[in-house]
């Protein structure tokens, strides 16, 4: 007969097994595996695909730790996938950049999130496969924009859809999106214009930030 202190281990393995996505540090592991493959396994600037819109897929299951009492995949747990996402999509785009940065100034330029917004309109069940599509829709002087769609596997319908913003930072320099994408090779006039309609169709996380100045 099995001890208990064997029975304990061996649900414990299970347990992890089942919820391998949520262990301790796997969430920094899959977050850097991108910066990692990016910057230094296939750094090649011949490997950049010239369409800054093109839209980058990547997929994942909701396991039990990441479900709400209602059974379904809990809200707060959209945004650490939207981080692993929208990491593999702006270092694979913007590559060029980072890596010409950090060879002329010694310095590598960083990409802090500044806002995300996010709508939610089907449910993701425990274990369901999902993918996140997202791309970059436009910019301005400051931000770049990215819209991010959460679909299940087999269905067009989306279960969430956010947008968020970025900035291009170097020290405490802020670098225009219309000058990193220069330098990747990827500005035109027809971009920028595509990118202007695009960043129309956001204007309200712009808008958002009116909300600073309200009295609480």
């Amino acid at each position: 007969m099995w001890r208990l202190s064997t029975i304990f281990s061996v649900l414990s393995v299970l347990f992890w097994a089942v919820n391998a996505k949520n262990i301790p540090f796997a969430w920094h592991g899959r977050f850097y595996k991108s910066v990692l493959y990016y910057l230094w396994i296939n750094r090649n600037p011949a490997a950049i695909e010239a369409d800054v819109f093109r839209t980058k897929v990547w997929t994942s299951r909701s396991p039990a730790m990441e479900c709400d009492a209602n059974g379904h995949k809990s809200n707060s747990t959209y945004f650490s996938d939207l981080d692993i996402a929208r990491t593999d999509l702006m270092v694979d785009v913007f590559k060029k950049m980072l890596l010409n940065t950090k060879k002329e100034t010694g310095i590598w330029p960083y990409l802090p999130l500044g806002a995300v917004v996010s709508i939610f309109r089907r449910e993701i069940k425990p274990y369901a496969k999902y993918s996140i599509k997202s791309k970059i829709i436009g910019w301005d002087e400051k931000w770049l924009f990215i819209v991010s769609r959460f679909e299940l596997a087999g269905s067009p319908k989306a279960c969430a859809i956010s947008i968020s913003k970025y900035v291009f930072k170097l020290g405490r320099k802020t670098i225009a999106p219309r000058d990193a994408l220069k330098q990747c090779g990827l500005w035109s006039p027809e971009v920028e214009a595509k990118g202007y309609d695009g960043r129309k169709k956001v204007q309200g996380l712009l808008d958002l930030d009116q909300l600073e100045e309200e009295k609480f």
